[in-house]
């Protein structure tokens, strides 16, 4: 688990700097610092104002007036799934949530059991490799020397200890199944100060969920965030994970409007009956007078 600096230890590590290289790269690496600083002061400002509250009712109020552009779904509601059924990952991840895109993006996809991600956590739980052999630590320690900052580390040894923070989350789903981030916030007060808090770039940490994009054909795609997760849960045989949804195909979401928006399933066309036992549609199915529907997970 990574933690924070002391301001003694800050500033001693300044002067190291200046003295070495000097005063321009004491400033030049200072502003992502900075930034960091910001990011985490207005995601703890907004978790006690009510940031996702918030952001529901800007996407509310922009679905009004660009329809074709924001989704009628809650963008903050988990969607619960196999994970097997999340076999690829997006090319062209997206930042924003609720959206809603055309075109082809949801084809350029690679398989996930295909990504560094997926074969580094492969490679370390099932083939007892060390984090600092896999593929992907390497990467990142090629970055490291590069002058980035992977995951926020600065260090070989800081970003040694966020891998080994895998090692716990492996530990806890095989024990305690996987759960939801606010189940583990309510039963672990201390857990937003692990390292998957301070370098997470939510509204709100408790958003750090795996998250999905949603194709033409309801294909669920791995998208942003929750690699190692997904990957471990994959590895572990879970059944059922909470995802969120980052983004839906123009052509799904004509699905789902035509689905929320019919009174009686025996309405609906042949091609929107296919998709009522979907995870993006169960909330929203409709049932007939005579029948209460059930949708399978």
């Amino acid at each position: 688990m990574g933690r924070e600096h002391t301001a003694r230890e800050l500033l001693e590590r300044a002067v190291a700097t200046a003295r070495s290289e000097g005063v321009l790269e004491v400033a030049y690496r200072s502003v992502p610092y900075l930034r960091r600083r910001r990011d985490r002061l207005w995601k703890r400002l907004l978790a006690r104002v009510g940031g996702i509250p918030a952001a529901r009712m800007y996407l509310q109020s922009r679905r009004r007036v660009q329809s074709e552009r924001i989704t009628d779904a809650d963008p903050f509601a988990r969607l619960w799934v196999n994970p097997a059924r999340i076999d690829s990952q997006i090319r062209t991840p997206s930042k924003r949530w609720g959206r809603v895109a055309d075109g082809d993006w949801d084809l350029a996809v690679v398989p996930f059991d295909e990504t560094v991600a997926f074969r580094s956590v492969e490679a370390h739980f099932q083939d007892g490799v060390p984090w600092a052999e896999t593929t992907e630590f390497e990467q990142y320690r090629d970055r490291l020397a590069a002058g980035e900052r992977p995951k926020g580390c600065a260090t070989e040894a800081e970003l040694e200890a966020r891998f080994e923070e895998l090692d716990t989350i492996y530990d806890r789903i095989a024990t305690d199944g996987y759960r939801s981030q606010p189940e583990l916030w309510a039963d672990q007060p201390e857990y937003q100060r692990t390292v998957f808090y301070k370098w997470d770039r939510t509204i709100d940490p408790r958003l750090d969920e795996v998250t999905i994009s949603i194709g033409r054909n309801g294909q669920l795609v791995h998208s942003d965030r929750g690699d190692h997760r997904l990957a471990i849960a994959k590895l572990l045989g879970c059944q059922e994970i909470p995802v969120l949804v980052r983004r839906r195909h123009a052509a799904w979401q004509s699905i789902r409007d035509e689905i929320t928006a019919t009174p009686r399933r025996s309405a609906l066309s042949e091609q929107a009956r296919k998709y009522l036992d979907h995870p993006d549609i169960r909330n929203d199915a409709v049932d007939d007078e005579s029948e209460t529907a059930r949708y399978p997970t």
